[in-house]
């Protein structure tokens, strides 16, 4: 007999999605006590804490956090149960679970969704971003059905699942008009113009220095993130320069409100990898969906952007 009961990890579930038990009792109809009463005996069940509790609300700890995805993947399948059940097998809902690198820029997200979607426009698309660890870890625990990365994991996850390379991007230094003109000459100007890039762990961060130091400049940085969106931003701010790829900047590259700081590419590219199991484990069409983008598609960054 299972330790536990499903009503209660339901409640468990929903607390945690709410961020507090007076907000979850608002959505499942019940009142606080007997809320708190029943998580009290799912977290006896299990002989750990589930939640930690502060003034703010509450969140999953770490072994919260594990039961929290099970429960995910649970009662995200028994909607989409309760749709089929609604709707019939021709109106049932499909989902593709897609988990990206958070240093993946939305741009390149949204294009691999588009994809799904194109083909199939029944198809939702549910997204989660993370680190290239939990990415694999959620595919091993088929939590994901695709993950977009910027780490090449097949090594990892091993041969029983596939990995595609969908792009490589060149990436170039591009700053507003206004703030170009300032400067000296690329790259000596970024000794006098904050410099916004990657965090230091990423491989374009990386690179990046290495051309600097080859070339002798010891750039002003004054950002290290790993949101490249943030660093559009901050350039499109004219608060310095930033280290970008076309298929985010491209838009602004055709209005002028971003010039590049040297034409031609500097060899440093962004390396973009799809990753699946093997074995199929969802949906017929979402296997379909899969098995498609690992067969065909590519992201192109050369393509004009809306």
């Amino acid at each position: 007999m299972l330790p536990f009961n499903f009503n209660q990890l339901y409640y468990f579930w929903i607390i945690a999605k709410a961020g507090s038990i007076t907000a979850a009792t608002r959505q499942l109809l019940l009142n606080q006590s007997t809320l708190s009463q029943q998580l009290q005996q799912l977290e006896r069940s299990v002989g750990r804490r589930l939640l930690l509790r502060s003034r703010r609300g509450v969140a999953p700890n770490a072994e919260g956090r594990v039961v929290f995805e099970y429960c995910e993947r649970i009662f995200g399948q028994a909607e989409e149960l309760a749709g089929r059940l609604r709707g019939g097998d021709a109106a049932a809902a499909r989902y593709l679970r897609l988990g990206f690198c958070r240093s993946i820029s939305r741009e390149k997200v949204l294009a691999v969704a588009g994809a799904v979607k194109a083909r199939d426009p029944g198809m939702i698309v549910r997204m989660a971003s993370g680190t290239p660890e939990g990415l694999e870890d959620k595919l091993r625990r088929r939590l994901f059905d695709l993950a977009l990365c910027d780490v090449d994991l097949s090594r990892a996850l091993g041969p029983d699942f596939r990995a595609r390379l969908v792009a490589s991007i060149p990436h170039f230094f591009v700053c507003t008009p206004a703030l170009k003109s300032r400067g000296r000459s690329f790259p000596r100007m970024l000794e006098e113009v904050p410099l916004m890039v990657r965090a230091e762990d990423n491989a374009l961060h990386k690179d990046a220095m290495d051309f600097l130091r080859r070339n002798g400049v010891f750039p002003c940085i004054q950002a290290q993130v790993e949101d490249p969106d943030l660093i559009l931003t901050m350039a499109l701010r004219g608060e310095g320069v930033g280290f970008l790829d076309p298929f985010t900047i491209q838009r602004y590259l055709d209005s002028g409100r971003l010039v590049k700081l040297h034409e031609r590419s500097l060899g440093i590219r962004e390396n973009l990898w799809l990753l699946c199991s093997r074995h199929p484990h969802s949906s017929a069409p979402v296997q379909s969906a899969l098995d498609a983008l690992m067969s065909g598609f590519r992201l192109d960054w050369r393509a004009p952007r809306d």
